[in-house]
């Protein structure tokens, strides 16, 4: 008798803990997964590469900085890219690479147009917003070196009678301290994702020819306060 009585307490405390095991278990939500990429995440590594345009391009006379002229700029093709870091996804650096390969500048010595390569080292300041941060508005500059390179003739062609395409010629390049200026927008979808700025620079104006060649002061005399922008759009990633 006492071990049916023993029996039946057990099997009554067994279902009671029983239903209130699932009782409790059914009240607690369940965690929703993580995807990695959340505001606490944003926190990263980034990078992009992306293709655009120069245009309005212009700067100051060789040896009078307070007369603006024009290069002859207009829209040419340009490429490059950037590659940075960001803390908790507001502040950070970046350093960012541009090549324009046939840039829109006129003088007799050129042979053909120059190409321009900016190097740049940007501090950033963005604003994550939107479903997980991944909506990104930036604003970013700093300073580096605009250089130029270009195919020259090795004499004036408007001084000479001989034929232009039997003038020898000399590859040179040459380049200046510039900064730049500029803002956009990346929006991630996980990883991945887009980049797209509009983007001002400017080379510093020298007027002390330190080069007497002829091939060199045209460098000197076209970097010399060149300034243009571009604005570019392109793929971006970050981890």
């Amino acid at each position: 008798m006492r071990i049916a009585r023993f029996v039946i307490t057990a099997a009554l405390l067994t279902g009671l803990s029983s239903t209130a095991f699932a009782q409790s278990t059914a009240t607690q939500p369940t965690p929703a997964p993580s995807t990695g990429y959340g505001l606490d995440q944003v926190e990263s590594w980034f990078a992009s590469a992306y293709l655009g345009s120069n245009f309005g391009g212009g700067g100051s006379d060789f040896f009078n900085n307070d007369i603006d002229i024009d290069r002859g700029s207009t829209a040419s093709l340009n490429f490059g890219g950037e590659l940075g870091y960001a803390w908790n996804g507001t502040f950070g650096a970046e350093f960012m690479v541009n090549h324009s390969p046939n840039f829109e500048a006129e003088d007799v010595l050129f042979q053909r147009r120059p190409s321009i390569n900016t190097y740049m080292v940007n501090l950033l300041a963005a604003g994550p917003f939107g479903h997980l941060g991944n909506f990104r508005p930036f604003v970013s500059g700093g300073v580096g070196a605009v250089q130029m390179r270009s195919t020259i003739f090795t004499v004036d062609p408007t001084t000479t009678t001989v034929n232009v395409n039997t003038l020898q010629t000399e590859t040179n390049s040459g380049s200046q301290f510039g900064w730049n200026l500029g803002g956009g927008l990346m929006a991630f979808n996980g990883a991945w994702g887009v980049r797209g700025d509009v983007r001002y620079f400017a080379a510093t104006s020298d007027d002390n020819l330190t080069d007497n060649t002829l091939r060199g002061a045209l460098l000197q005399r076209q970097l010399s306060g060149l300034s243009f922008w571009n604005a570019n759009f392109g793929l971006a990633f970050k981890w």
